[in-house]
């Protein structure tokens, strides 16, 4: 069985960003809480894209749009070789 996804709170990923912006080491941070240099990377720039923009929900990334999911295959192309 799998590890379950750590879930943080809004206040928790400010309060680790916060940090940073503080002077606090890029190591020393997801050390002290245990998250992946990674992860705090992408709250960071969640956070500098502006206010409402950060931490928008549960399984998506900022940069896919979610559209309506069908059953259809995918549409092939030609490609030229």
């Amino acid at each position: 069985m799998g590890l379950a996804r750590r879930m943080f709170t809004k206040e928790f990923k400010l309060a680790a960003v916060q940090r940073l912006e503080q002077g606090v080491s890029l190591g020393e941070v997801p050390r002290a809480l245990e998250v992946n240099s990674n992860v705090l990377h992408r709250w960071r720039r969640e956070i500098r894209q502006g206010p409402g923009n950060g931490f928008q929900g549960m399984g998506s990334s900022a940069g896919r749009k979610a559209g309506p999911r069908t059953n259809d295959p995918p549409q092939l192309t030609s490609v030229a070789f």
